[in-house]
């Protein structure tokens, strides 16, 4: 029996490691190779310029303030910048990269207290194979952060209300309430609505009213109310509590009078089903298996995650203001559910039967290859470039699904789990290791700020007209001033400045009277692209430049 437990113990040790080595894996993977988006730099220029003032409180980009955004961000990528030496892309990436892991061992940890380690490990693997962490993992934004408080925030709710002992549930309280203040400094006051709304759905329709008092009702907002508060006060305080900014970024936002996103009504159906890939066969499963009393006792655990799912896409479809990415802290309860059921497929079968599973294998693996051909087929006709790596993919995709047949054949259903998910990262890998370079649309708008910062002495002063896009200012590497008065801007440009004009601001400064002697225009000015891939710059005196001059 001690042998037993011992090999038991072996194996679950050797499971947490592989799952976690698998969450790295997809999160950390060529995470500095692709260019840095403009909303990226808008965390990576702010976080330098904390760093080159030595204010961790008022947050500035370009050297104007940016307070429209909560400062957790820009405090993770400082520090990263401190222990890497530089903010680029690999600092930039790092938090979002660690707070998906720790995503992962969240989910690892509460699903094994919540159901069984097996569900735990299958939801933790098939959450860090989705397009949702992967693509959260390697952006600079701080979702991936808000994902991970929102998740901890729901899964430890659970467990506290749950909780058969006190010591537990005031451990389980003090986690929800501090990862509910932090997922507010991350990005603010999104985490209100994303977990009051399902809370407050979870507590009514199952008439949980006795849970509150289990949620240190008054120490808890005690705690919430200190970590959250004394930012958004000191920039108050700062700014003699001229706040319009807060009002435009979060009330008008909601109700979509600025930035509004005109979406139809279903576009988060559609985005679910994106960022649930490769798992989208199992989503409309996942959202109706919860009420079938076949689950028994996990069916509690299913309706809770289903509310959080659904009570937020709910929300986010009556909000004005719809964005791809504001869908992303509800994934890890989707990714949760399509575990359970991924295990009962593949293992308990109380769900559904040997039949339903060997379809469900059938239908994956005919789609997934049959994808692949079709890919290889028609996509190479318009860029035969791409034919050697899609070849490639299209064969670790029939050799991994072979594989996993066979295992499943022969009675190996963790190794054939394992398999797949293996192969799934593998796939992951190989893609991004080819094509993550094709895809990097904003490359030629690094190499053109690059390429001007060359140019341009570091002694010397560059101003922009009208605007400047924060790519720029990433990868110039320090503070670009912009001027939209042409008499000013002629002041500069006599006193010796240099000036840099990027569409679509070029051809105005055609028709400011003044004339600009260009020294150095970006080689893809005659393309389309991003606007700060193509501009100009200008000076009186210094030799020009040719565009292939590299």
């Amino acid at each position: 029996m001690t042998e037993i437990q011992n090999v038991n113990k072996k194996g679950k040790i050797f499971a947490v490691c592989g799952v976690l080595f698998l969450s790295a894996a997809t999160a950390f993977w060529m995470l500095s190779d692709e260019t840095l988006d403009s909303h990226e730099c808008f965390v990576s220029v702010t976080a330098r310029e904390m760093l080159q003032s030595g204010d961790w409180v008022m947050p500035t980009c370009n050297g104007k303030l940016r307070i429209n955004k909560t400062p957790l961000s820009y405090w993770f990528v400082g520090i990263a910048a401190k222990v890497t030496g530089k903010v680029n892309e690999f600092s930039a990436r790092l938090p979002s990269a660690v707070f998906a892991v720790l995503s992962a061992a969240a989910i690892l940890y509460f699903i094994n207290r919540m159901l069984n380690f097996r569900t735990a490990v299958i939801s933790t693997a098939v959450w860090a194979t989705s397009l949702a962490y992967i693509r959260s993992s390697h952006n600079a934004r701080p979702d991936m952060a808000l994902t991970f408080f929102v998740t901890l925030c729901f899964l430890s709710f659970y467990a506290a209300v749950n909780a058969e002992s006190r010591r537990r549930q005031v451990i389980y309280a003090l986690v929800f309430w501090i990862s509910f203040a932090l997922g507010n400094l991350a990005k603010g006051p999104a985490p209100i609505p994303y977990i009051i709304i399902p809370l407050a759905c979870y507590i009514v329709i199952f008439r949980q009213w006795k849970v509150l008092p289990k949620l240190l009702p008054v120490i808890g907002p005690i705690i919430f109310l200190a970590v959250v508060l004394p930012w958004p006060l000191a920039i108050a305080q700062r700014v003699n509590w001229d706040l319009l900014v807060w009002k435009r970024e979060f009330v008008d936002r909601l109700f979509g009078d600025y930035v509004p996103g005109h979406y139809p009504i279903y576009f988060y159906g559609l985005m679910m089903f994106k960022f649930v890939t490769p798992w989208w066969f199992f989503l409309p499963m996942a959202l109706t298996a919860p009420f079938y009393k076949v689950w028994g006792t996990k069916q509690p655990a299913m309706k809770f995650l289903w509310l959080w799912f659904v009570a937020d896409i709910v929300f986010l479809t009556i909000d004005g203001g719809k964005r791809q990415h504001y869908i992303l802290p509800l994934m890890p309860a989707m990714a949760v559910l399509i575990g359970i059921l991924f295990e009962d497929i593949a293992f308990t079968r109380a769900a559904y039967t040997k039949n339903f599973a060997k379809n469900i294998l059938k239908w994956h693996i005919v789609i997934a290859i049959a994808g692949m051909l079709v890919t290889v087929i028609y996509l190479p006709i318009a860029k035969p470039q791409l034919l050697v790596p899609l070849t490639l993919l299209a064969i670790i995709t029939i050799a991994a699904s072979l594989f996993v047949i066979l295992l499943f054949a022969k009675g190996k259903p963790p190794f054939a789990c394992a398999a797949i998910f293996a192969g799934i990262v593998v796939w992951f890998m190989t893609a991004n290791f080819y094509f993550s370079s094709f895809f990097d649309v904003n490359r030629p708008s690094k190499d053109f700020a690059e390429r001007v910062a060359r140019i341009v002495p570091q002694s010397d002063n560059l101003v922009a007209y009208r605007g400047i896009s924060s790519r720029f200012v990433q990868y110039f590497g320090k503070v670009v001033p912009t001027v939209g008065d042409s008499n000013a801007l002629c002041e500069y440009y006599d006193r010796g400045d240099w000036i840099i004009a990027i569409s679509p601001f070029l051809e105005e400064l055609d028709r400011t009277g003044c004339t600009f002697r260009k020294i150095y225009r970006s080689k893809k000015f005659s393309d389309e692209g991003k606007e700060d891939s193509r501009g100009v710059l200008f000076h009186k005196s210094v030799p020009v430049y040719d565009s292939n001059d590299v």
